[in-house]
């Protein structure tokens, strides 16, 4: 069993390193190319907002890199310094990504609305879930350790929710971009592999999640057979 929970908690984690490293070079790389519109992210993601009728969503830059999401709740479009400022394929590419999550909050997107409606109890048990993870585990208290076996669950649900969303809001950017005529087909392409990069982390996420949850499933099994 040793082995199989090692492989469980191992290769996802190799996963979203190659992942993380492979979105970090392919953003590096597109942020040096200029985009042909010569517009910036914050440009750009004004642009499209406006475009759908969405001028009370705030564009403001966040502090870092890879830092870009929307808000929702704050009706905010937050993008990181380099691409909020920089006119470049990879700000291109990820501004107009942020504000295809725009588009699914305000058109109802059904994968938008579950995985938004996963995280609200997800992020009230988050505070608990130290006290789960070591009462039920480490105590050997079978409530926590339930409780922790539920909450992870709700994790690899909210991974799983998560891709539909990622997935549906980069096809949309490509589409988006075409229709306002920001890029050419070549510069499209350039676009997507960007967008390509930062999707896979987000399925290395899914298979993170997949291998902690099934070594708790693994640990709790044996945990029982003891008793």
């Amino acid at each position: 069993m040793t082995a199989v929970l090692w492989l469980l908690l191992l290769l996802p984690l190799a996963g979203g390193l190659f992942a993380q490293r492979r979105v970090q070079q392919t953003f590096t790389m597109y942020r040096r190319i200029p985009n042909r519109a010569r517009i910036s992210g914050s440009e750009v993601a004004t642009q499209l907002l406006r475009a759908h009728g969405l001028e009370r969503v705030r564009v403001e830059e966040s502090p870092g890199a890879l830092t870009d999401h929307y808000d929702g709740a704050a009706g905010a479009l937050r993008l990181s310094e380099p691409v909020a400022t920089e006119r470049s394929v990879a700000a291109l590419g990820i501004a107009a990504h942020e504000v295809s999550h725009a588009y699914q909050d305000a058109d109802g997107n059904r994968a938008y609305r579950i995985r938004k409606a996963v995280a609200e109890p997800l992020s009230r048990f988050a505070p608990f879930s130290a006290v789960f993870f070591i009462g039920g585990f480490w105590l050997g208290i079978p409530v926590l350790m339930v409780l922790s076996l539920v909450y992870v669950f709700g994790l690899v649900v909210f991974a799983l929710a998560t891709l539909p969303v990622e997935l549906g809001a980069s096809k949309r950017a490509l589409e988006l971009i075409s229709a306002a005529r920001l890029a050419d087909d070549e510069e499209v392409d350039e676009v997507r592999s960007v967008l390509n990069a930062a999707a896979f982390t987000y399925i290395a996420g899914l298979a993170r999640q997949l291998g902690f949850f099934g070594a708790l499933v693994l640990v709790a099994a044996a945990m029982d057979h003891a008793t």
